[in-house]
Parts: C-alpha cells; sequence; structure tokens
C-alpha cells in the first residue's frame, strides 16, 4: 500500500483536506506531482472552488490521466518512430518482422498506464478503496499488454525459425502454442494474485492441488504436446505432405497443439487432433513425391475362353510385332534347343512363354514398359520393380496385373501416363486374341437373339465390334 493509503488508515479521523495529504506526500515523491497539485489548486482557485474538495480529487486525476496518456502516447510514437528508422541500417528479418507485427507498438502501449500508476497514488488521498482499485485494475492491464507482446514475440521468433532453420519442416508449431500457453497461464496468475491481493507464489502453490482438474481441463493441449513431440521425433509428418488419415485425404497446412489442419483435394478442409494421428496412424506421401516415382499396380481381367496355345502361324504374325521380333526368335530358339523357359534361364529375356497367347503377351508388355519414356526404369536398389504377371484366376477372368513405377509423380501427369498405358493394352489386346471379360448386358441378349434366329447379316447385327462388320471371305 502507497504512503498515501497508510495516511488514511486510521479510518476513526475526522475528514482531512485532500490537498494538504497530497500536498504533504509529493513533497516525498515527485516534484511532477507537485506541479500538477498547484495547476489544479490555481484552476479551481480561478473559480473560487479551491476549498471543494471532491471537486479537486477529480480534476487531479482527470489531469493525471490526460498527462500520463498524452506523455505515453508521445513516447510511444518517439520509440516507433526511432525503431523504424533503424529497422533500415539493421535489415534485420526479425526485427522487421517485429515492426511489422506491430510488437514495438504494443510493448509501448504499457507506457501510459505505468505512468498513471505512479501518479494515481497522489489522487485519490480521501477515496482509499478506490485508489487501490484502481491501481490494481491498472497493473492487470499492464500485465494483459504484456502478455500480448510477449505472445507477438514468440510468433515471429517461430515464424523466422520455421521459414529459415526449420528445413524439414517439423511440426513444431506446437512449440509456440505451448510457449504462448504458458505466458498466459502466469499472466492469469498474477492477474488473479493482485486481485487478491496474494502472493503468486502462494497461488502457484494452490495450483498442485487442482492439478488433477487442470489435466482434465487441458487433455487435449498436454496430448498434442506428446503427440507432436512424438511426431517430430520419428519425423513421421511436416507441413506441406500429402497425407490420408481416415476421410481426410490431402495437404498438411498447419500443426498446433490442439489440431493438423489438413486441406483436401476437393477444397475443403478437415482439422484432427494429433494423438489420433499417432493412435489410429495415417498414410505418407511424402517419400513417394521425393522418389519422384509413382507405383501402379491395375489388373485387366483377360476371359479364359481367349487364353490359346500358339502355333507357328500365330507366332510369325507376333514377331512382325517390332518389340517382339527378337524376343519371339530367341524363345524359339530356346525351344528347339529343349531349354526350360523360366526368369533365370532366359538369356536375359523378360519374363513370358510363347506357348500361349497370354504368356507372349506378357512378354510384349513387359518389352512396352521398359521402353516406354514415362515409365521409370528398374534399379538394383530393390525399390523401383516392373514387371507383368497373372494373379489367381477368379470367375471374373484370368487378372493379369502390371506392376510399375511412373517417371514422375506429380498427379495429373501419373494419371495421363497411366491412362494411355491402359488405353494401348485395350488396343493390342485383340492382335493377341485376347478379350477382356465383362458381365452380359442387355445388348448381348439381343445379339443372341439375333444369331440364334439364323440372322447372320451384318447389317443385322447392330454393336458388333469393329473388324467383325465386313468379315474375311471364306
Amino acid at each position: 500500500m502507497t504512503p498515501i493509503l497508510n495516511m488514511l488508515a486510521d479510518a476513526d479521523k475526522p475528514a482531512i483536506n485532500p490537498v494538504a495529504i497530497a500536498e504533504q506526500a509529493t513533497q516525498q515523491y515527485s516534484g511532477l506531482a507537485r506541479f500538477l497539485i498547484k495547476i489544479v489548486r490555481d484552476i479551481l482557485h480561478a473559480f473560487h472552488l479551491e476549498h471543494h474538495d471532491t471537486l479537486f480529487i477529480a480534476v487531479y486525476a482527470i489531469l493525471v490521466f490526460i498527462i500520463s496518456f498524452g506523455l505515453g502516447y508521445l513516447l510511444q510514437w518517439i520509440t516507433v518512430k526511432g525503431s523504424r528508422a533503424l529497422a533500415r541500417r539493421l535489415k534485420n528479418m526479425i526485427y522487421i518482422n517485429l515492426l511489422d507485427e506491430r510488437f514495438f507498438t504494443r510493448i509501448c502501449r504499457i507506457i501510459p498506464a505505468i505512468l498513471f500508476v505512479i501518479l494515481i497514488q497522489y489522487t485519490l488521498t480521501s477515496h482509499a478503496l478506490l485508489a487501490m482499485w484502481l491501481t490494481r485494475l491498472t497493473w492487470i492491464y499492464i500485465i494483459f499488454l504484456l502478455a500480448i507482446a510477449l505472445g507477438t514475440l514468440v510468433n515471429v521468433i517461430w515464424d523466422y525459425f520455421d521459414s529459415r532453420e526449420n528445413k524439414r519442416k517439423l511440426p513444431l508449431r506446437g512449440i509456440a502454442s505451448l510457449i504462448k500457453g504458458i505466458i498466459w497461464i502466469i499472466a492469469v496468475i498474477v492477474i488473479v494474485a493482485i486481485l487478491v491481493n496474494k502472493s503468486p507464489g502462494t497461488l502457484l502453490a494452490g495450483v498442485g492441488a487442482f492439478a488433477a482438474v487442470l489435466m482434465l481441463v487441458f487433455k487435449d493441449s498436454i496430448m498434442g504436446v506428446v503427440a507432436g513431440v512424438q511426431l517430430s521425433e520419428n519425423d513421421s509428418l511436416h507441413e506441406g505432405d500429402w497425407i490420408a488419415a481416415g476421410n481426410a485425404n490431402g495437404i498438411v497446412e498447419e500443426v498446433t497443439l490442439t489440431q493438423v489442419k489438413i486441406q483436401n483435394w476437393d477444397k475443403t478442409v478437415t482439422t484432427l487432433p494429433p494423438y489420433s494421428l499417432v493412435s489410429n496412424g495415417f498414410q505418407n506421401y511424402r517419400n513417394m513425391e521425393n522418389s519422384n516415382t509413382r507405383l501402379v499396380q491395375r489388373c485387366y481381367l483377360i476371359d479364359a475362353d481367349s487364353v490359346v496355345e500358339t502355333d507357328e502361324q500365330m507366332l510369325d504374325e507376333l514377331a512382325k510385332i517390332p518389340l517382339l521380333t527378337d524376343w519371339i526368335t530367341k524363345k524359339r530358339a530356346q525351344q528347339a534347343a529343349g531349354k526350360v523357359e523360366n526368369v533365370l534361364n532366359s538369356e536375359g529375356l523378360v519374363d513370358g512363354t510363347i506357348e500361349t497367347n497370354l504368356g507372349v503377351f506378357r512378354a510384349y508388355l513387359q518389352l512396352y514398359l521398359l521402353k516406354n519414356p514415362h515409365v521409370a526404369p528398374m534399379t538394383d536398389d530393390g525399390f523401383t520393380y516392373t514387371f507383368v504377371t497373372t494373379l489367381p484366376q477368379t470367375t471374373a477372368g484370368i487378372p493379369l496385373q502390371l506392376y510399375f513405377f511412373t517417371s514422375t509423380s506429380h498427379w495429373v501427369a501419373y494419371e495421363g501416363i497411366m491412362a494411355s498405358i491402359y488405353e494401348h493394352i485395350a488396343v493390342m489386346l485383340k492382335k493377341f486374341k485376347l478379350y477382356t471379360f465383362e458381365y452380359p448386358t442387355g445388348r448381348d441378349t439381343l445379339l443372341d437373339g439375333v444369331l440364334g434366329a439364323g440372322k447372320t447379316s451384318p447389317q443385322a447385327i447392330f454393336g458388333l465390334p469393329e473388324g467383325m462388320l465386313n468379315p474375311p471371305a471364306n
């Protein structure tokens, strides 16, 4: 409590002249305060109101407020102008960012409040309780401004670190959020201490008794911190990564203590708690994008009835295909020499067999993929393979699977490469006397009825594949 409040502690004393008390106090403290009291006394004397106690207090308080905030904002203007002039010389990014985020403006707003606290102690001499609460509220205002300024400083330092030093884009924004949370917790404790006139240390000791409640209230934040540390330590997630987690599928935009913000490909935004990524798992496409390759693994369902044994005439026709000429010649030589056809004894030939049209087609597709500039070449590191194989037969046919990597991970280019390759396969199927399995449709039923009725004229049959409308003469 200030000396002025000590003077007024004894409530049993008769009313005291506030001007006399103020003058007595100002003799111990500030020449500025004595100057202000003289101005107030002169103003009241001019109106013959110098003995009006309440009016004296009101005029003095208003004058203190005006001077405090006027002088404070003058100092604020000088500080901001000086800091901007200094920025042009320093050219430091952190300093420039502090200016852009108005850090100096916010920190300078404390100056008027401090001046007001210093001068207000000489004002409400006969209203001790009011003076005490005005002082407390002013200090609360100062603590609030200080917390905002420190939060701005944390943001600026984090942004600089994230853009300059955090090359791996680790999700460390939660650390900045944690520091700001600690700042505000301390600010709240200090504010409560000011309101109840207790030491902050005493309140901090009492917080331990409510630790369980605090853990329940801040459960998401605590779990978010732990999850953020795990994600960072394991290098599992960066801002800018493409991930798929549950219904979310898109780019990670932000990772904080309480949420991971993901912009999906349809431009919607999904937010997930960080601990859900750790507990439920997620798929990260970062390595795929960094490798500049992307896997294609898709099947064509070949109708089993179209798989037939090859003969010399069929092989001669297929050997006219440029990619197969050399391969079929060498395979025929192996067959004539009685060599077993397999991958390990193929004399550098791609996998395939000349026993069936499907075996030759597998070899053709393998050669086609190896010659395609949009398919990533095979390597010895075990990460990039290119092969064509058949999977176990199903009721829908024989799955002919292509497994290869495109030479780019760009989404649009990837889709275009994959589409062009499978369109080429659809065109080449008929050259190998193969066709895909398709479930019967209404057209198939109609054509079966027309053919069953003996109408074989092409004009009577609609929907036949190209090449069958003009069948060769027998």
